[in-house]
């Protein structure tokens, strides 16, 4: 059983996300910041010697920037 199994029907190709990161400043202070985004594929990464983990590619709204997110740590928001 792979990491991020139970999420995998939860989410597809077109859904508008979200996640956090932990985010430290020169000071080493940890705050948390939030991003949105569209999931553009969800895949598997295997591995011979850890466990299969569970991965969504997301194109965030603000730079444009892709993003590979576990699956665990991504939540579905609501839209019209």
């Amino acid at each position: 059983m792979a990491l991020g199994d139970i999420y995998l029907g939860k989410f597809k190709a077109g859904d508008y996300v979200k996640w956090r990161n932990i985010v430290r400043d020169r000071n080493y202070e940890a705050s948390t910041r939030e991003y949105y985004g569209l999931v553009m594929s969800l895949y598997e990464i295997t591995d011979e010697y850890a466990r299969p983990v569970h991965y969504a590619k997301i194109l965030e709204n603000n730079s444009g920037s892709i993003f590979h997110v576990l699956l665990h740590k991504i939540q579905k928001v609501e839209t019209n």
